[in-house]
Formats: C-alpha cells, sequence, structure tokens
C-alpha cells in the first residue's frame, strides 16, 4: 500500500469520526465542545464528575469548528461549556456574542496578562507550540532536524509535511498568528506559500499531524507540547525540537456560552470555577497542560518546556486579527475546504 493511499483511507476514517462525533445528540447533563483529544477531554470531565457529581457529554470538533457551531447554534444552543483550545478563538467568538461572561473563582491568582477583563472566557492552561519529526524519516531523506520555522519550507521536506488548516485548527492558527509576529504579515505569508508546496495533507484536527508523524506517514508537523507527550506516552517514536527564533503558545482556555439553557449555564459556571481550583488544575497537569495555578507536577512529563524560548506572543492581537488573517490564508495558501 502506498504512502498516498494510507493517507487517503487514515483522512477518510478521521472524517467519519468526526462526522460521527458531531452529530450524535447530546442527552441530559452538561453538554460540552471541546477540541483536545478524545482521551484528554474525558479525563478533565471525569475528575469534574469525580469532585461535584455533575455528568457530561462532549462533542469533539477542532476549536475553529466549534466557533462556527456555536455561531450556528446562536438563537438555540446545545450546550452549555466550551472546553479547551487558544485563547484567539474565544476572543473573536466574543466579540460576535456567542459567550457569556462569568469571572471564575481564583482568576484573580492568574497572571492577569492572561486573563480576559470582562471575563467573557477563563484562561486554564498554558503550552507552547513544538517541532515534531520522526527521525527515521529524516534519516531516510536525508535531512536534517527542524531548527527554524523557515526549515518546513526546505524543498528537501517535499510532500513530507503534514499541518492541520488554520480555519479549523486552534494550533494551526497559533503558529500562523506566530509567524505572522516573528517576521511580519508580508514575510510570514510569503514563507507559509513556501511550506505550502511541501504539505501532503491539512488536517481538520490540531492532533492529527503528530499522530501522523508517529505512525511514519510523514517526516515533520507542528504540534502543542501537550500532543507531543501524549505521542510519546503511548509509545509513537516522536523527536521534538522548538525552534531557535523563539515558539507561540496557546493561553488554554473554557468558556460559558452565551444564552444557554439554565441547566446548562449552571455546570458550566460550576466547571469555570472548578476548573482554577487544585482539582482542576492537577486535571490539567495530568493530561501534560501547565497550569496557571500551581506547579507543572506531573512526573510522566518528558518535554523540557521551562527552558522552551516563547515569544512574546499577543493572543489579544491574534484573536482579534482571526478572521482577517484567515481569509487572507485561504486566498493566498490552502482553501479550508482542502483540510480532511
Amino acid at each position: 500500500m502506498t504512502r498516498r493511499v494510507r493517507l487517503t483511507l487514515v483522512a477518510l476514517a478521521a472524517g467519519l469520526c468526526t462526522a460521527v462525533s458531531a452529530s450524535t445528540a447530546l442527552a441530559d447533563g452538561l453538554n460540552v465542545y471541546c477540541p483536545m483529544s478524545e482521551i484528554d477531554c474525558q479525563a478533565i470531565l471525569d475528575a469534574f464528575k469525580s469532585d461535584t457529581g455533575i455528568g457530561s457529554q462532549f462533542v469533539r470538533l477542532g476549536a475553529g469548528e466549534i466557533v462556527a457551531r456555536i455561531r450556528a447554534e446562536k438563537d438555540n444552543p446545545q450546550a452549555g461549556l466550551w472546553l479547551a483550545g487558544a485563547a484567539d478563538n474565544f476572543i473573536q467568538a466574543a466579540g460576535e456574542g456567542l459567550l457569556a461572561p462569568h469571572k471564575s473563582a481564583r482568576v484573580d491568582e492568574v497572571n492577569q496578562h492572561y486573563v480576559d477583563k470582562d471575563h467573557f472566557w477563563t484562561p486554564i492552561s498554558t503550552m507552547p507550540l513544538a517541532f515534531v519529526y520522526n527521525a527515521q524519516l529524516l534519516e531516510e531523506i536525508n535531512a536534517e532536524p527542524p531548527t527554524s520555522w523557515k526549515s518546513f519550507a526546505d524543498p528537501m521536506f517535499d510532500q513530507n509535511i503534514a499541518l492541520a488548516h488554520p480555519a479549523a485548527s486552534g494550533t494551526a492558527y497559533v503558529a500562523v498568528a506566530t509567524m505572522v509576529q516573528l517576521y511580519g504579515e508580508d514575510a510570514a505569508f510569503t514563507l507559509m506559500k513556501e511550506i505550502d508546496k511541501n504539505v501532503i495533507q491539512y488536517t481538520r484536527s490540531g492532533t492529527a499531524p503528530s499522530r501522523m508523524v508517529g505512525s511514519e506517514e510523514v517526516a515533520l508537523a507542528i504540534a502543542f507540547s501537550s500532543d507531543v507527550e501524549l505521542g510519546l506516552k503511548n509509545g509513537y517514536p516522536l523527536s521534538y525540537a522548538f525552534p531557535e527564533e523563539g515558539t507561540g503558545f496557546e493561553v488554554n482556555a473554557a468558556a460559558l456560552i452565551a444564552n444557554a439553557p439554565q441547566d446548562q449555564a449552571r455546570d458550566a459556571v460550576a466547571f469555570l470555577d472548578w476548573i482554577l481550583g487544585p482539582s482542576g488544575q492537577s486535571a490539567l497537569a495530568s493530561i501534560f497542560r501547565a497550569p496557571l495555578i500551581g506547579p507543572y507536577d506531573n512526573p510522566e512529563a518528558k518535554v523540557d518546556i521551562g527552558s522552551t524560548k516563547l515569544i512574546d506572543y499577543d493572543f489579544a492581537w491574534a484573536g482579534e486579527n482571526r478572521a482577517r488573517l484567515l481569509e487572507r490564508y485561504e486566498n493566498e495558501v490552502r482553501h479550508k475546504a482542502d483540510a480532511q
């Protein structure tokens, strides 16, 4: 079976799973939209139930897809909580009137640089972007491990890169906004057009590209550090690096969906208060997301994020300019319809 055929079959299977998850009717209890892996979404919601007795169920969608779904359901919300995703996406959603404000308990203990002054969304954790690569495949194509964002444009990686599409994935949009903030907008889009020449597949999920690296379908991808940790925990042959210029990072957030039914809103508020407490922050650390209150205490962590060079990532600017940058990406780099 050729690599292209394998990729097509994987894409079809992933699309089928997404369609089933997104169309499944939500049952009684707190209804949640969540862009993390199924395992991570379930782990956090199980911990919440263990502490509070509040049951829930989730639909897994990319962060960009969650914005679109909440927008489509604006007049008849079907869920109360949006759990996880880069704050950039929440800023856009709040600007469209899709979120309801709630000042979470203990939010005053969070670094105020990460806090929405109007409390339309609650910051819950942080994660840097990393480069993920398969050392064996790099050796086969005689390529060096990536050291820079510009490495992704190297012709050595022709048809050996998988990326998520930024219209669907919060991971991918943070990467776009990072390059724009590093290089300037025009230079960044020139670089992204060069990178596009090497991409064999765009995915709808930000977690999918690192899985493709782990299964030896592609040599190189971009992921949050938590996705790298999950792959290593599951035994995938992943290696990682951080760009020498510095990397962007996600301020991971959660929010109450505007006009949610009263019982949904009540349980979502309870979650937003719980997630910044000791149990909520510990639950996030257990899935390799750095807490905003307290230490990052996870003995299984293998990715050293302590010495990572972070850029002064302006997530407020990224959120306010998300729609404009995505439109330019669609027009100049790759159409979102190509994502699988």
